[in-house]
């Protein structure tokens, strides 16, 4: 281990602080790359102060039984078990929505039993909720119980504080909600940012380009999102691929709107698109964004997201994406990049060569691995991650 002080600590002013020309490390939240193991401080770490059984030793990861839906679309469950498989680890991936449909409610429940006691998994992880919380009580007792989050929880209650308290580690990807979890009495949580995985979200062959904007996702809960693209559509040719965008048609008269596309698709229209345009539902909590941002550099796609608090401390503006503050910035965004072929490509290879490295779902399981051996980080009030170095960037 290394020495010294200790690095993606947040300076006293509340910025980010990184090594000159080094990149991010491996932090103690889950800022990870492959280079940083060997380097680390020795983190200073407590044990789950919530949801560990008594007398449950930690020790090496061997088997993992994993719930969660297929997620066709973004494949995020199935990037997450081919990370666990990437580290070594047996996994058996379960989904407990189609075993209902397939058997009923009772029998999807009996087999889950009987394929925890055959298996004798070391870790059940479980994305968010996809695993009934009578299960979760019972797993516990004899494995050590995962919950990985990345929703933005905008509506807390009671029964999300019970279910996260069932776990030895919640692993979120929106660290503001930490304060509320704390006051009542949970301190399992760990910051952990989405990811991607290579093996599905990857670049498509140079193509011509066909449209100015691209934005990919539904129109928002509220049809936020179709109003502010639809006042982009008035200025700029632009195209949104989703689902439930029929529910605005007063909102979206100028855009072309085409339906869902799976991981192949978003790499086409990352390659047929100028610009791939980020709209966030939560843009005040710092570091949360949408996934979209890693699967859009994953395809090697230029991307303009919205700024979100501590976004400087993950990517830098101009070098690995770019960011608008609100809608009159992102029209002159999009005027201004459109006219700058050369820099969108030089963009979009910086971004996609960052998040290769840093930002694949294996580098957050090789966290979670650690943090089951050593235990869980101190907790702190703002989480810690190292900035990225900012390059001169040429205009």
């Amino acid at each position: 281990m290394g020495t010294g002080e200790p690095l993606g600590v947040n300076p006293p002013d509340g910025g980010c602080r990184s090594g000159p020309g080094e990149p991010p490390p491996l932090d103690l939240t889950g800022f990870a790359d492959e280079r940083a193991g060997a380097q680390d401080p020795e983190p200073a770490v407590v044990l789950p102060a919530a949801g560990a059984a008594a007398g449950r030793p930690a020790g090496p990861v061997r088997r993992v039984l994993f719930f969660g839906k297929s997620m066709s679309r973004t494949r995020c469950t199935g990037a997450l078990v081919d990370a666990w498989r990437e580290h070594g680890v047996d996994v058996r991936w379960r989904n407990m929505a189609t075993m209902r449909r397939w058997f009923g409610a009772n029998l999807a429940l009996k087999l889950a039993r009987a394929e925890f006691r055959r298996f004798k998994p070391d870790v059940v992880f479980v994305f968010f909720r996809d695993l009934p919380a009578v299960l979760a009580e019972e797993f516990r007792r004899d494995a050590r119980l995962v919950i990985w989050c990345e929703e933005a929880l905008e509506s807390l209650d009671g029964s999300i504080v019970d279910y996260f308290a069932l776990a030895d580690m919640v692993c979120m990807s929106n660290p503001a909600r930490f304060a509320w979890l704390r006051e009542r009495g949970l301190d399992n949580m760990v910051f952990l940012m989405s990811g991607f995985s290579a093996r599905y979200h990857h670049p498509a062959p140079p193509q011509e380009k066909r449209r100015d904007v691209a934005f990919i996702g539904g129109p928002g809960r509220k049809g936020q999102r179709a109003s502010f693209l639809a006042e982009v559509a008035r200025h700029f040719d632009t195209e949104v691929f989703g689902l439930h965008w029929d529910r605005w048609p007063h909102l979206h008269g100028d855009l072309r709107v085409r339906g869902p596309v799976d991981p192949r698709g978003y790499a086409s229209v990352c390659a047929t698109s100028r610009i791939v345009l980020g709209v966030n539902e939560v843009n005040d909590d710092l570091f949360y964004f949408s996934n979209r941002t890693f699967l859009t550099m994953a395809c090697g796609g230029f991307h303009l997201t919205h700024y979100v608090p501590k976004l400087e401390c993950v990517f830098q503006d101009g070098q690995h994406l770019a960011w608008y503050r609100d809608e009159e910035d992102a029209l002159a965004k999009i005027g201004e990049w459109l006219q700058r072929d050369d820099d969108r490509a030089r963009v979009a290879a910086e971004g996609h060569d960052l998040v290769m490295r840093h930002h694949r779902y294996y580098y957050r399981v090789a966290r979670i691995l650690h943090w089951l051996q050593a235990g869980l980080p101190k907790s702190v009030d703002e989480p810690q991650i190292a900035a990225v170095p900012a390059r001169p960037v040429r205009r």
